[in-house]
């Protein structure tokens, strides 16, 4: 009977440690867990895609996880370049390791999303990429402070007579600031037909619509000779791609501010950095460069 007894206290004591174990995994896994949706959503009564980009310069393998909607857990390995689409009604979650951990992300029918590598060259997934196969991916959509709006403009010496060019314009708020606080014209490069129109209502909406472009392009296939001012907000390895355009179009003279990253190979052109802090306490950094020859 004593080892009856025995034996029953250790299979209890058993039974805890394996749910302690799983418990414990699930806590840190759920530590790591990202919604990449601003808030809850519906569930729409259509399966949308949500695509998946690899932005990065190797493949990544993850896994979509099983729930409502999905059989799984169901494993894919994304090449440099290639893009994902899942076909879903409802959020879906995917994890992936990273090289220093594995973290989970939860991707939204009909977003866009990306991996990308952050400050740090961490990969991560990041929502805003356009998700199309027929042109480059050159950054999400994240929006600059307007306080960092600002001083980019002002670090740059805007004035009436200039032209200023924000490749990737997101909202337009760059070219749109210009415009208002300088009275400087002004054109937003942006792939995402949704953005545009949001840029033209803001411009119409702020009275400057005369005085500002925006135009639903590549950003590799854009132009810009007239550009007398260059701002940017966009990765290092988009940056990188994207010098060679610089070089093409920009006339001696041009200046260039970029926000937190720098240009690639572009030291001997950096004229100053900076460094400043929004409102919320985030330090920003600014890059300002000038292209070099006569004026």
């Amino acid at each position: 009977m004593r080892r009856v007894v025995q034996a029953a206290i250790a299979a209890s004591f058993l039974v805890l440690a394996v749910l302690a174990l799983f418990y414990g995994r699930a806590g840190k896994e759920a530590e790591n867990r990202i919604d990449l949706a601003p808030g809850p959503t519906a569930a729409s009564p259509f399966r949308e895609e949500a695509t998946l980009r690899n932005v990065t310069k190797r493949p990544i393998a993850y896994t979509i996880k099983p729930g409502r909607g999905v059989r799984g857990p169901v494993g894919r390995t994304l090449a440099v370049g290639a893009v994902d689409r899942i076909a879903t009604d409802l959020p879906v979650e995917i994890s992936f390791d990273n090289g220093k951990r594995t973290s989970s992300y939860v991707l939204h029918p009909g977003k866009p999303y990306s991996f990308r590598y952050d400050a740090s060259d961490t990969v991560r997934v990041y929502p805003g990429s356009h998700g199309r196969e027929d042109a480059a991916d050159l950054a999400p959509f994240v929006p600059t402070p307007t306080i960092v709006v600002e001083r980019m403009l002002e670090t740059a010496g805007v004035e009436r007579n200039d032209i200023v060019y924000d490749v990737g314009c997101g909202d337009g708020r760059m070219i749109i600031a210009a415009a208002k606080l300088y009275g400087a014209r002004g054109v937003g490069i942006e792939i995402a037909p949704a953005l545009i129109a949001e840029c033209r209502a803001a411009a119409e909406r702020e009275g400057v619509s005369k005085l500002v472009r925006f135009l639903e392009m590549d950003a590799t296939k854009a132009r810009l000779t007239e550009a007398t001012v260059l701002a940017l907000y966009l990765l290092p390895e988009s940056l990188e791609v994207l010098s060679a355009v610089f070089e093409r179009d920009l006339k001696p003279g041009a200046r260039i501010v970029s926000h937190d990253y720098k240009i690639f190979g572009w030291d001997a052109r950096l004229v100053r950095s900076e460094k400043m802090t929004d409102e919320s306490g985030r330090e920003h950094a600014i890059h300002f460069y000038r292209m070099p020859g006569k004026t």
